[in-house]
C-alpha cells in the first residue's frame, strides 16, 4: 500500500486560526512553508510514495490556503530527492486545459518523472463561482442538477483536452466550448513551416501543440478525489484514473470497487486485482501515547471538518448503508465511524489490517495538519507510520 500526504495546507496554528484572518498572516504563511520543506523531506528520506496538495482559492481563514498546488509540487520537488508530488486536485471545470496542460507537463520535467495529475469537479461556491464565471459553470455536489450537469459536460470536455495535448504532437479539435486553434489565426511565419508544422499555404494557422510533453508517457498518473458516485467510478475506471475514496461504512465502499473492477474489465483494462488503483482517504495521526494523538487530532480534523467541511455537506461520507437523519461531523462521530487512523501504531495497525482485508487499497491517502497539529508531532507521527505501521502492508 502507497503512502501518500495530503496538505490542505493549514495556515497558523490552532489559537491563531481562532482568533480569525489567520490566513493573511505573513508569519503564518512562512511557519507553513518552513513545516512542509521539513516534513516533506523527512517522508521523502523515510519513503513515502507521494505528497499531494489541493486547489482551492480565498481561504483567508486559514482552513487550506492552496491556491496553486502545481507551485507547491514544485516546491517540494525542489527539495527532494524520490518522493512523487502531485494534485489532490486541479478543479478541472475552471481551469484553462491548455495552460494546465503545459503547466503539468513542465511540472513532470523539473521534477524529473516524479509528477502524478488530480482532476476534480469543484464544489466551494465561494470560488467556484467566482473563478469559474468566464467559464459559465459553478461549483456542484453531484446532485444530478442542470448546474451539475453543466459541471461534468465543462470537466468531460476539458479532460479529453488535456489527454490530446498530451499525447498528440498538434492537435486541432472543436468542442462545445472550445476551438483549438479558432479560425483565421493569420501567422505567416515561416520558421514554423520550416522547423514546425500546424500552418497551411496560406499563412493560416491549422494545429497547434504544446512543448513540453510530460516526460512520463502518455502522462503521469492520474487521480480523482474525492469520488463518492457510481458515475464518477465508472468514468475512472474507462480512463485508467485512480478513484480516491472519502466514505466509511464498508459495504459502500464494497459496492463501489464492484463498479470499478466492473467497468475497468469492460473498457478493456483487464482482470484488476481487488484494490488495485484504488485510493483510500483519512486523517492519520500516530503517537505513542493514544491520548495524546486524540488530543491534537481533535484540533486538527476534529476542529476543521465540523467547522468547515461538514457544514458543506461532508458528513455524507461518514453515513451507514440505509442510514436516515442527520449524521453529525463531529471529532467523536469522525472517530466512530473510522475516519480517524488516530491512536498508538499498534491500535493504527488494526485498523489498517482491517482496511487491507476489506479493501485491500493500492493507495492511502493521509490527511496532514500542519498549524493545529505541532510540526514535532507531525514529524513524530511520520516516523512511527513510516517504521512501525507501513512495513507490515507493503
Amino acid at each position: 500500500m502507497k503512502s501518500i500526504l495530503f496538505y490542505l495546507p493549514v495556515v497558523g496554528s490552532y489559537a491563531q486560526i481562532t482568533k480569525g484572518m489567520a490566513g493573511i498572516n505573513d508569519q503564518n504563511y512562512q511557519n507553513m512553508l518552513y513545516q512542509l520543506t521539513k516534513q516533506s523531506q523527512l517522508a521523502d528520506d523515510l519513503g513515502y510514495w507521494g505528497v499531494a496538495f489541493t486547489e482551492h482559492h480565498f481561504h483567508i481563514e486559514g482552513f487550506e490556503e492552496s491556491n496553486n498546488p502545481i507551485l507547491l509540487d514544485l516546491y517540494v520537488a525542489m527539495q527532494t530527492t524520490n518522493i512523487k508530488v502531485g494534485q489532490m486536485a486541479n478543479v478541472l471545470p475552471f481551469q484553462n486545459p491548455i495552460r494546465l496542460a503545459e503547466d503539468i507537463a513542465m511540472l513532470d520535467h523539473m521534477s524529473r518523472g516524479r509528477a502524478f495529475v488530480g482532476i476534480a469537479r469543484g464544489y466551494q461556491k465561494r470560488w467556484a463561482d467566482v473563478l469559474g464565471q468566464t467559464y459559465n459553470v459553478g461549483a456542484t455536489f453531484s446532485d444530478r442538477s442542470e448546474r451539475d450537469l453543466a459541471n461534468r459536460q465543462r470537466f468531460n470536455e476539458h479532460w479529453e483536452l488535456l489527454k490530446e495535448l498530451w499525447t498528440s504532437e498538434t492537435v486541432s479539435t472543436s468542442t462545445e466550448h472550445w476551438q483549438v486553434p479558432p479560425p483565421g489565426i493569420e501567422f505567416n511565419h515561416a520558421a514554423v513551416d520550416e522547423y514546425g508544422r500546424g500552418q497551411d499555404q496560406n499563412g493560416v494557422i491549422t494545429e497547434i501543440g504544446i512543448a513540453p510533453k510530460p516526460l512520463q508517457k502518455p502522462y503521469p498518473q492520474v487521480f480523482q478525489p474525492f469520488s463518492f458516485s457510481e458515475e464518477s467510478f465508472r468514468f475512472c475506471a474507462r480512463e485508467g484514473i485512480v478513484p480516491i475514496v472519502m466514505n466509511t461504512d464498508d459495504e459502500i465502499i464494497s459496492r463501489l470497487l464492484d463498479v470499478y473492477q466492473e467497468e475497468a474489465e469492460a473498457s478493456g483494462h483487464g482482470q484488476l486485482k481487488r484494490g488495485q488503483r484504488i485510493g483510500i482517504f483519512r486523517d492519520v495521526l500516530v503517537s505513542r501515547d493514544a491520548e495524546e494523538a486524540h488530543y491534537w487530532a481533535r484540533r486538527g480534523n476534529g476542529f476543521v471538518f465540523p467547522k468547515w467541511f461538514g457544514p458543506m455537506g461532508f458528513g455524507e461520507v461518514l453515513r451507514r448503508k440505509g442510514e436516515e437523519g442527520a449524521v453529525g461531523s463531529d471529532y467523536e462521530t469522525l472517530n466512530e465511524r473510522g475516519f480517524e487512523f488516530v491512536g498508538t501504531p499498534d491500535q493504527i495497525n488494526r485498523q489498517v489490517e482491517a482496511l487491507v482485508a476489506n479493501h485491500n487499497p493500492e493507495y492511502l491517502l493521509q490527511w496532514q495538519y500542519s498549524g493545529p497539529v505541532p510540526h514535532d508531532v507531525q514529524m513524530r507521527s511520520m516516523e512511527l507510520w513510516q517504521t512501525e505501521v507501513a512495513p507490515n502492508w507493503l
